[in-house]
């Protein structure tokens, strides 16, 4: 059995399932729109965020990511 098996098993059970569904897609719907080159401002404003730190976690997620993209090209032209 998987950590993601026992984690839906749980949410289902609970009843949160909703309320984790509505937070996958509101932290998709800012990092997909962040990626797109949508201003963080918009975003913020978007999502409903009082404070722009709050959506810099996304940003951050991101940066993260593409951190990752260019160290998996590093030595490809060596």
């Amino acid at each position: 059995i998987s950590f993601q098996w026992i984690t839906l098993s749980f949410l289902l059970v609970s009843g949160a399932l909703f309320a984790y569904l509505i937070h996958t897609a509101r932290h998709t719907a800012a990092t997909l729109n962040l990626s797109l080159g949508t201003p963080i401002e918009t975003v913020s404003k978007i999502m409903g965020h009082t404070k722009i730190s709050t959506t810099q976690i996304y940003a951050k997620i991101l940066d993260q990511k593409r951190k990752e993209a260019v160290d998996k090209q590093n030595g490809i032209f060596d």
